[in-house]
């Protein structure tokens, strides 16, 4: 009798760890992704990388521009200051000339 206890006791003991490893398979099963929805998922990932960075191509692009403006004034300045110091020299030389 006790061996048939034993075994009662023993096929329980299987049928509940069947049933909670089935339990556990399938929310296993539930909670697993398609690869539509992987791929899907990965798809909104590339496009929200391609949005940045078309953002930062026009930020970069207005940067580049204005740092473009910005060295022109800079140029035309100097070519500006350069023509006042050639005026400067040139005057100095005529006075310097027209005083001997």
């Amino acid at each position: 009798m006790t061996q048939t206890n034993e075994s009662k006791t023993r096929s329980r003991h299987l049928d509940r760890q069947f049933r909670v490893l089935e339990r556990r398979l399938t929310r296993l099963e539930d909670t697993q992704l398609t690869g539509r929805e992987v791929n899907f998922s990965i798809d909104n990932v590339y496009d929200e990388i391609d949005a940045l960075e078309d953002q930062m191509n026009q930020r970069f692009d207005r940067l580049e521009s204005q740092i473009d403006l910005l060295a022109a004034r800079i140029e035309e300045r100097f070519n500006q200051l350069e023509r006042k110091l050639d005026l400067a020299i040139s005057t100095s030389q005529e006075r310097r000339m027209g005083g001997d």
